[in-house]
């Protein structure tokens, strides 16, 4: 009998010994889960605010950006868009200090001034509106791969663009891209998978 006891205890004492070296592999050498690829599209950029003011994305480290891009006169896309910013700054309730929207207009003659800034803020006076010149807000459009399709001179004014929603995270980096058949609560996971990574740093 004292001899089953021994082998027992024996057999225990090697079992508890795997488990512990096993939590301690784990421990030291899986990397902290990245829940979302950092894709390649994105990086800072430069324009102004509809005060005038230059504005960089760089301003807004330490946050995450919902970016997108669009214009004032737009007739569905863009109003549903910023429809669904402010969906997602409720349904962040407390946390929506966290998230900082952003729509760039890219049909700046027309977006001058207050127009952008009333705009947008008829939506959510969180959100910010961003403008800049022909080429500035080409090299931006270039960086996030945004097409964007403006009349010719002369012609009757029409401005098409693509309507994706892009979700940069904390360090500027851009993680995810939406189109529009995402919903408010896909969005709003996406932002909260984020914040427990910086959370898990």
């Amino acid at each position: 009998m004292v001899q089953v006891f021994r082998i027992f205890a024996f057999v225990l004492a090697i079992c508890t010994g795997l488990v512990g070296v096993a939590v301690w592999a784990k421990k030291a050498y899986s990397e902290p889960e990245q829940v979302l690829p950092v894709l390649r599209l994105g990086g800072n950029f430069e324009l102004q605010d509809d005060a005038g003011r230059s504005r960089q994305l760089s301003e807004w480290r330490g946050k995450f950006v919902l970016l997108t891009f669009g214009f004032t006169h737009c007739p569905d896309i863009c109003p549903m868009t910023l429809a669904r910013y402010r969906a997602v700054l409720k349904a962040l309730g407390a946390d929506a200090n966290r998230l900082q929207p952003i729509l760039i207009s890219v049909d700046p003659e027309r977006d001058a001034g207050n127009v952008l800034g009333d705009y947008v803020r008829y939506f959510d006076p969180r959100i910010v509106g961003l403008t800049g010149s022909l080429s500035a807000l080409t090299a931006v459009q270039r960086l996030y791969g945004a097409q964007v399709v403006l009349s010719e001179p002369g012609q009757p004014v029409s401005v098409s663009h693509s309507d994706y929603l892009y979700l940069i995270d904390d360090q500027g980096r851009l993680r995810k891209l939406f189109d529009q058949q995402a919903s408010v609560a896909m969005i709003v996971e996406a932002i909260e998978q984020l914040q427990r990574e910086v959370s898990a740093r």
